[in-house]
């Protein structure tokens, strides 16, 4: 394995430390960064939307991009129309084992895109760093190869991007993902007409920027009315660094709450709130019976290794939260050879 390690998102450093090449002793790439320096507003754009644009950097041919946001940011309270997309399958899982680090294993699969890992830390909110699928941002593969050499006012789609993350982790260690499940939104999606509404993604920043714990995210969830129109249901697996996970899922009108009953929690593309057993999903049933036989306790190798065996040939990205220490690895296309390592620093309250 290939491990590149990347503190924040403007690199100055790469050290080559050579050794195998095998997933038990991997070869390592030590990247360092630091934060990019504030400069003037240019282009009709503020400083910090300059300072924001100018951090993109690329890193991978995926493409794949690492960005850190300046500033504040507009919370949408109806989330931006999902492009349509044929197959999916993404799979969730924590790791909760006592005695051990806490993780969150996901993969994305989708149909293939451009990635963006984002750091933001808004003044009115917690710092966290979240992926982001730039399609939706509408920015198209085949114009996002060399995104990094336009000019800044051809960017600007990137400023939306805090507003679409699909995973992520809070400066407090508490994590979310998202899956699709089958059925029809008006069908399964509770709605309560003395309630705002907030887009099936959208919901997801707010619990990054505002939620400590799981069940400071439940609260945030009950606040809202979910809208997913022009996208497929979905449900939200949560964790915090003390041992709690939260599976959400919207099942005809009502909010369903599933906490973990193992040292351990798994998602995929069913309701769990109706299956008998693993649901039929043969990924499903890879995960739970690997973290059945460590007792939910993995390190993040290990767990990126169990990723690699519930990936799909659409997997767009492969990433393990880990909870206790704040570190980030990141694998892209289903190429584990090649792991890119961030770190966000951790509040422990």
């Amino acid at each position: 394995m290939v491990k590149i390690c990347l503190h924040f998102h403007l690199l100055i450093l790469i050290l080559f430390l050579l050794s195998s090449c095998s997933m038990d002793t991997p070869e390592q790439i030590i990247t360092a960064t630091v934060p990019a320096t504030p400069t003037q507003s240019q282009d009709g754009l503020s400083a910090e939307e300059v300072t924001t644009l100018t951090s993109l950097e690329k890193l991978d041919d995926h493409p794949f991009y690492v960005m850190h946001y300046a500033g504040n940011y507009e919370y949408p309270q109806i989330g931006s129309t999902w492009p349509e997309k044929m197959d999916f399958a993404c799979s969730l899982f924590t790791t909760l084992g006592e005695g051990g680090d806490m993780f969150y294993g996901r993969n994305f699969d989708w149909s293939l895109s451009p990635a963006l890992l984002l750091f933001t830390d808004p003044p009115d909110g917690y710092a966290s760093v979240s992926m982001v699928d730039l399609e939706f941002l509408g920015i198209r593969p085949e114009d996002s190869k060399n995104f990094t050499d336009l000019p800044l006012v051809e960017k600007t789609g990137l400023l939306s991007a805090p507003s679409m993350p699909f995973d992520g982790m809070n400066e407090y260690g508490l994590t979310v993902g998202m899956a699709a499940v089958p059925g029809d939104y008006q069908e399964h999606a509770p709605y309560d007409p003395s309630k705002p509404t907030i887009g099936s993604i959208g919901i997801m920043r707010q619990i990054l920027d505002h939620a400590r714990n799981v069940d400071e995210a439940v609260a945030i969830f009950e606040q809202y009315n979910i809208n997913f129109r022009g996208g497929p249901l979905i449900h939200y697996l949560i964790a915090d660094p003390d041992g709690n996970t939260m599976l959400i899922e919207m099942y005809q009108g009502e909010m369903i709450l599933l906490p973990n009953e193992e040292p351990w929690h798994v998602a995929t593309n069913h309701f769990r709130c109706v299956a008998k057993g693993d649901g039929g999903c043969t990924r499903y049933h890879t995960l739970s019976e690997r973290l059945t036989e460590v007792n939910g306790q993995l390190d993040a190798e290990s767990a990126l290794q169990l990723l690699s065996q519930v990936k799909q040939d659409m997997t767009q990205w492969s990433v393990v939260y880990d909870m206790t220490h704040g570190e980030i690895d990141v694998a892209l296309g289903g190429d584990f050879t090649n792991v890119y390592t961030f770190k966000l620093n951790l509040e422990h309250p």
